[in-house]
């Protein structure tokens, strides 16, 4: 890919003709109304099943939504995005967003409809907007229920909405609530040593984690000729070792992280950790937290504090030097993601955007709902900004999804690098024994001793594994075009991997249930921030302009900068621990249809950042 700074294009960005919504060539005659198909009643769904209505909903319910303005030239965007062409915000806004005035003439109409308007964007083309259900119903001429889609509780319409043409609205986002995200971290230890406590002797810690790769083993008998028993966590200096992140540790990009509500005190409990761990403290901290909403209490909003640790602290690990900015949301909910990503990307404070969340697959999105992830995305590409997400820790989602496989949202999306997962045994001397991709299956032995009678238990306890597969919704960009396997049409994740498997997994220090403890948690949510911190690290080291990293990363496969990862069945851990329903955990062991092998893989993409190789060559 070459590159192309904007002085290249800067000729072509002036001559780009505007191209109007669909709705606007009806006229302007305000008396007469368009029928928007994309935000209604059109939602997608796992397995063909269909949205259930139930009772209308109360009419004094507070509702919200989002009008949507189209993008200037959207199809220029997406060139100039392939290309790897940033600009200015300025610039951005002069080319690719709609007047203030349009913006000023949807306000107005929603207000003379009784809807209140909470905020609007000229960046990202919206009005947000606020009512009952009666009032929300009466301006777009739609009913709300009640609803439910494969096991989901929200609302939606029971037709399409319908607004004035001469408004030239692409789409209403956030009519249908059957869609939310949740955090991709998972733990697989209750207990572990704390920091600086971990260098106890091999016979004494038989029955307790292994400080590192292989340090500890009890069974005298191995299944696989890499063993372990399951690793303690690593620390914050194990993570900088890993990835050759110390020769770069001096530089300071700046490092976003997306998610709802947040811990208050989480620089004060980090920075004890890495006073504990003798890790440079986090200097630089800032956290804009929303009022949270009335859907909150269904995103589990005391849990996700250990989120929070974990993207804080990996990030910081990564990027010692990095002022860290986080964004907590009203909720988890699409709508209030999607404001409060809005309000990141405009305020243009941070390099990269890791988030830690995704749903097990789209459904329940309209176009426009997905429309309100991408515009955001497509902001940040264009501006420098280059935005990560994990993909899921259930494999490919069909022990949830009825069946059906799917691929989590917004790791789907065209405008985010999607990230998978690995499991890593390192050993103290910072040697990588083990890289495999994070698909586990789960065994039981019964005699340490001896490897007879070892039972696969995966079917009785259930699916853990880097999310992976093929979107519905998303057609396939240039970069994956003959490079991806699975579909020669579709867009297909993970992008690239790191870090995830909750047997290798990293310590963090976090609030649950109002005590401060320490805990090792894995999963995508671990290997989203650690490959943000990378890119970031490797723009502020490097100097080079990078908004979307997907291309730039895939440019890099069969390169030192990548390490391929293609080793199915030839690891595990030993997990102690009396009563358990297994004792024994594979690597790479395929317990659905993901698998690494030679290339890209559906578990780890194109592979996993590869040290300083990986920082200075990304973007060339």
């Amino acid at each position: 890919m070459k590159r192309r700074n904007l002085a290249a294009v800067t000729a072509a960005l002036s001559t780009m003709a505007l191209v109007p919504a669909a709705a606007l060539a009806a006229g302007s005659d305000d008396d007469r109304s368009v029928t928007l198909h994309n935000s209604g009643t059109a939602i997608t769904s796992d397995s063909g099943d269909r949205v259930v209505l139930h009772a209308a909903a109360p009419q004094g319910r507070q509702v919200s939504a989002t009008l949507q303005l189209p993008m200037r030239d959207q199809a220029r965007a997406r060139q100039l995005i392939a290309r790897g062409v940033t600009m200015t915000p300025a610039q951005y806004r002069a080319a690719f967003t709609p007047t203030q005035a349009k913006i000023d003439r949807a306000a107005a109409w929603a207000r003379g409809k009784g809807l209140t308007v909470t905020g609007t964007s000229r960046d990202t083309g919206t009005v947000e907007v606020s009512s009952t259900v009666r009032t929300m119903n009466r301006a777009f001429g739609v009913n709300l229920h009640d609803a439910s889609l494969n096991g989901r509780r929200g609302m939606a319409v029971d037709r399409d909405p319908k607004v004035p043409a001469s408004l030239g609205l692409s789409g209403v986002a956030g009519l249908n609530t059957l869609h939310r995200v949740q955090s991709n971290s998972s733990r697989l230890l209750e207990k572990v040593p704390s920091p600086g406590k971990r260098t106890h002797a091999t016979a004494a810690a038989a029955d307790s984690c292994a400080p590192y790769w292989g340090s500890v083993l009890k069974p005298t008998a191995k299944k696989w000729a890499q063993e372990s028993n399951v690793l303690c966590g690593y620390q914050p200096k194990d993570l900088a070792t890993m990835y050759g992140a110390k020769g770069a540790a001096a530089k300071a990009p700046a490092l976003g992280i997306l998610l709802w509500g947040g811990d208050t005190a989480m620089k004060t409990i980090t920075n004890q950790y890495m006073t504990k761990t003798g890790y440079p403290q986090l200097t630089s901290y800032t956290a804009t937290i929303a009022k949270p909403d009335a859907n909150m209490p269904a995103c589990d909003p005391e849990g996700v504090k250990g989120e929070h640790a974990l993207d804080v602290q990996s990030s910081h690990a990564i990027a010692p030097s990095a002022p860290i900015f986080y964004y907590g949301a009203s909720s988890c909910y699409d709508g209030a993601l999607t404001k409060m990503l809005g309000t990141m990307v405009s305020e243009h404070k941070v390099s990269t955007i890791s988030m830690s969340f995704g749903s097990t697959s789209d459904a329940g999105m309209t176009a426009s709902d997905k429309s309100a992830w991408d515009r955001p995305f497509q902001q940040a590409a264009l501006t420098g900004i280059s935005v990560f997400a994990s993909t899921g820790d259930i494999g490919n989602n069909s022990t949830v999804n009825d069946g059906a496989k799917g691929v989590g949202h917004p790791a789907s999306s065209i405008n985010v690098t999607a990230v998978g997962g690995t499991s890593v045994g390192m050993t103290s001397a910072g040697t990588k024994s083990v890289v495999a991709g994070w698909e586990s299956r789960f065994y039981q032995q019964p005699s340490l001793s001896s490897t007879t009678g070892i039972t696969d238990v995966t079917a009785a306890n259930g699916v853990e594994g880097a999310g992976g597969g093929v979107s519905q919704s998303y057609a396939q960009p240039s970069w994956q075009k003959g490079v991806v396997s699975g579909s020669t049409t579709m867009r297909t994740v993970p992008d690239v991997s790191a870090l995830a498997d909750p047997a290798t997994g990293y310590t963090i220090r976090f609030t649950e249930n109002v005590t401060v403890s320490y805990g090792s948690f894995g999963g995508t949510s671990l290997s989203s921030p650690v490959t943000a911190a990378l890119v970031g690290l490797s723009k502020a080291q490097t100097g080079r302009k990078i908004g979307l990293a997907t291309p730039w990363i895939y440019k890099l496969r069969g390169t030192s900068a990548l390490s391929d990862v293609n080793a199915p069945g030839k690891a595990g851990v030993y997990l102690p621990g009396a009563g358990r329903p297994f004792n024994l955990i594979g690597f790479d062991a395929k317990p659905e249809d993901l698998v690494t092998k030679a290339g890209w893989d559906n578990v780890t993409g194109v592979g996993t950042p590869s040290g300083s190789a990986f920082l200075s060559e990304l973007g060339k």
